[in-house]
This record gives structure tokens, C-alpha cells and sequence, in this order.
């Protein structure tokens, strides 16, 4: 089990204005996998996954599943997409719960993998904070994939960030049941740690 007793802050000295590719929502439909997260989350768990439905109406459902014992806990949201001020499409998300946070799109193989990151500018006008993923389609993270998940990080000068990883597998991926995840027992200590574990699509 991969687990962390901590919280931390993600800090960056400013966000940068990132272009998010087109078609994101419809393209990452189907299961991944969480490889690996930065976040203030406290968070335990055996597998984490990500799940997004893009419907025919043209809306996009997203669910965030984490499982412990092959019981998981899940938290749900929509997905819409939201022009950013570089031109490129954001992922906006809103939750059951009715929290919203906006994701950019680092870098993505469909197929295979992607890197996202969502990152709020702090009051204090001189850092951020921000949160940030590492996807894959299978529950083993493959060397290649790794590869370039390090690199689409490193492009950002995100490579220093702790990660908190997640050791998935067929066997603890597994689920056997389900609970919905109820808002109030999240530990959270940032607005933008409250997107991790929520539905991204």
C-alpha cells in the first residue's frame, strides 16, 4: 500500500500560461491509470484510477476512483471545456460537491499517457500553488511511457516536484465495492488540492 502521512504545498514561483491540445475532453475518454500525483492531499491507497465518459449530448463525465483493500471510494464531476488566455482549451471541472477547479493539458499520447496540471496563482503575488498528474492507460507504468511523462515534467521545470506514487496493479485495482466519497472527510489544505480525487472528465 502507498500511503503518505504528510501534506505538503506544491510551490511554484508563478504558473505559466500553458495551451491545452484541442479535443481533450472527447480524446481522453475511457480508464486511466494514477501514476503519480503532486498534491496537498493526505491520500492513501493501493490504485488510484481516473475515469472519463464523453457523451453523445457532447458533455463529459469524470470520475476519480481510488481503492483500498479492493474497496473503492469515488469522487464525481463534469467536464467542460474553457478557452484560456493563450488561446488554448481548458479543462474546467466541477464536482458534485460544487467545487471547480481548471486543468491544463501538459502533454498527452492517448493511447498511452498524460500530464496535467492545474496551478493557482498565490495571494501573496509571488509563487503558486498547483497540482499535478501523471496518467497512464495501464496499470503497469511502462519504461517508455515514464520516459516521456519525466520529460513533458521536465519541459515545465516541474522535475523537482515530490511525487506521492501509486504501485497499480490488476490485483489492486480490483474492486469488489464501492463507497461515494463524501467531501467532508478530505483533508485539504489548498483550493487546489481538492481537484485530485474527483472525476476529471
Amino acid at each position: 500500500m502507498v500511503g503518505s502521512e504528510r501534506c505538503w504545498d506544491a510551490v511554484l514561483a508563478f504558473c505559466e500560461r500553458v495551451m491545452s491540445e484541442k479535443e481533450a475532453a472527447e480524446r481522453l475518454d475511457g480508464k486511466w491509470y494514477l501514476a503519480a500525483i503532486a498534491t496537498d492531499f493526505n491520500i492513501q491507497g493501493d490504485c488510484a484510477m481516473v475515469v472519463f465518459n464523453h457523451k453523445n449530448n457532447n458533455t463529459t463525465d469524470v470520475s476519480i476512483s481510488w481503492v483500498v483493500n479492493n474497496t473503492a471510494s469515488y469522487y464525481n464531476g463534469s467536464v467542460t471545456l474553457t478557452d484560456g488566455s493563450n488561446g488554448g482549451e481548458l479543462l474546467l471541472v466541477t464536482y458534485t460537491d460544487k467545487k471547480s477547479e481548471i486543468y491544463s493539458v501538459l502533454d498527452v499520447n492517448y493511447e498511452h499517457y498524460a500530464v496535467i496540471l492545474s496551478c493557482y496563482d498565490n495571494p501573496d503575488g509571488n509563487s503558486s500553488t498547483y497540482e499535478l498528474w501523471k496518467l497512464t492507460r495501464s496499470p503497469h507504468l511502462k519504461k517508455t511511457d515514464a520516459a516521456m511523462l519525466d520529460l513533458a515534467v521536465g519541459n515545465y521545470s516541474l522535475e523537482n516536484t515530490p511525487f506521492l506514487i501509486f504501485n497499480n496493479t490488476e490485483d489492486s485495482c480490483k474492486i469488489n465495492a464501492g463507497n461515494h466519497l463524501n467531501p467532508a472527510t478530505l483533508i485539504l489544505s489548498s483550493a487546489a488540492a481538492i481537484s485530485l480525487l474527483r472525476r476529471l472528465y
